[in-house]
C-alpha cells in the first residue's frame, strides 16, 4: 500500500490490537490470575501445553512474544517503501541473535540457539551456523568474524550494543519534520536513562572509578564528554554524593527518584529510576500514539507500548511460578505506586 493507505489501515488495526491488549488499569487482570494455566487461557485462544510450570512460563512468555513481533513485522510489510525507522526497531533482535549465536559458540555448543526469526528482514545468514564469519557476512556486522574467547566477549558484547544505539540514534534522525521531534524526544529521554542508571550500577555496585565507567557509557558521538547528548547526563551525576537525598530533589528528572523515608538511611536506588523511566516512556508511547495517528510516530509508540505489555506479562508470570504477592509485582512492574 502507499504510505497513506497504509497509515490509515495499520492505525485502524493496531488500535484494535491496543484494544484487547493487557496495557493501563486492564494491565492488572494479568496479576489476577491463579495458575499458569488461567494465564495462557487468558492470553491465548489455543489449548494450554501440557508441559511442566517452568517450561509452561517459558511458553507463555515466548508465545506472547512471537505474536506481538509478527504482529509489527505485519504492519510494515503492509508499505511498499516502509520507513527505515520502522525497520530499524528490529535490529535489537538481529544483536541478540548473533550475541547468541557467538555465545553458544564460544561455549562449545554443538546445537544452534534458537532465534527470533525476522524473517526476509533479518541481513544475517544464520542459516551459515556453526561458522560466525558466514553469519555475518555482507551485514553490519561483518567485523564479527570469529568466535570470541571468554575474555573478550564482554567488549565485543558492548560493542555491539553501542553499534545498536547509535544505529537507532542515526535512523530515528534521519526522519523528516514532526516524526523526527517526536521520536527524538522519546529516544533520547529513554537513552539518557539508561546512561544513568548504567552509571549509577557501575558506581555502587561495582565501585568503579569515574574515568572508568564514563569509558563505559554509551555515545552517539565520538566524543566521550559532556558534549554527547545522550551520556552528558550521566557524567554529571558522577560528581553527586549518592546519599545526599536534596542534591537529587533538584536534579532534572527528580520524578524519578526514590523517596526518602524519614528517619532511615537513604541512597540513590538506580533500579527506582529505570522503572518508573519504564512507565514514564510508556505514558509518552500512548500519548504519541493517539496524538499522531497514521504516522510513523503512532507504529513507532505502538511497538512501545507493546514492549510494555510484554514486559508486564513477563513479570506476572514469574510472580505467579515464584508466589510473589501480586501487589508487590504490580508496583515491580510499575503498575501500583
Amino acid at each position: 500500500m502507499d504510505k497513506n493507505g497504509a497509515g490509515s489501515f495499520i492505525y485502524a488495526k493496531a488500535s484494535g490490537i491496543l484494544g484487547k491488549s493487557f496495557i493501563g488499569n486492564k494491565a492488572q487482570i494479568l496479576f489476577e490470575q491463579k495458575s499458569l494455566e488461567d494465564f495462557w487461557n487468558l492470553l491465548f485462544k489455543t489449548p494450554v501445553p501440557l508441559v511442566p510450570e517452568v517450561l509452561l512460563a517459558q511458553q507463555i512468555e515466548k508465545t506472547a512474544f512471537t505474536r506481538f513481533l509478527d504482529q509489527y513485522k505485519y504492519f510494515i510489510s503492509l508499505y511498499d517503501n516502509p520507513s527505515s525507522v520502522l525497520i530499524d526497531q528490529l535490529y535489537v533482535y538481529e544483536i541478540e541473535n548473533l550475541k547468541e549465536a557467538a555465545d553458544s559458540l564460544c561455549n562449545g555448543q554443538t546445537v544452534p540457539p534458537v532465534f527470533v526469526d525476522l524473517g526476509k528482514l533479518s541481513k544475517l545468514n544464520l542459516t551459515a551456523w556453526p561458522d560466525i564469519a558466514k553469519i555475518t557476512a555482507n551485514s553490519d556486522f561483518s567485523w564479527y568474524n570469529h568466535v570470541p574467547e571468554i575474555h573478550e566477549q564482554q567488549q565485543m558484547d558492548f560493542r555491539l550494543d553501542l553499534q545498536l544505539i547509535r544505529h537507532l540514534w542515526k535512523s530515528v534522525n534521519s526522519e523528516k519534520g514532526e516524526d523526527r521531534d517526536v521520536l527524538l524526544e522519546m529516544y533520547k529521554e529513554e537513552y539518557i536513562i539508561k546512561n544513568i542508571v548504567w552509571a549509577l550500577r557501575l558506581k555502587i555496585y561495582y565501585k568503579m572509578s569515574k574515568d572508568d565507567i564514563i569509558r563505559n557509557l554509551l555515545y552517539v558521538t565520538d566524543s566521550q564528554n559532556l558534549q554527547d547528548p545522550i551520556a552528558s547526563m550521566a557524567i554529571k551525576i558522577l560528581d553527586y554524593p549518592l546519599d545526599n537525598y536534596e542534591v537529587w530533589q533538584n536534579w532534572k528528572f527528580s520524578e524519578l527518584v526514590n523517596p526518602n523515608v524519614e528517619g532511615g538511611l537513604w541512597q540513590i536506588d538506580p533500579s527506582w529510576i529505570e522503572q518508573l523511566n519504564r512507565t514514564k516512556l510508556n505514558k509518552m508511547a500512548l500519548r504519541i500514539f493517539h496524538q499522531y495517528p497514521m504516522s510513523v510516530c503512532a507504529l513507532i509508540g505502538w511497538y512501545k507500548i507493546k514492549k510494555y505489555e510484554l514486559h508486564c506479562i513477563k513479570t506476572a508470570v514469574e510472580s505467579l511460578r515464584l508466589n510473589i504477592n501480586p501487589s508487590e509485582a504490580m508496583a515491580a512492574a510499575g503498575i501500583l505506586e
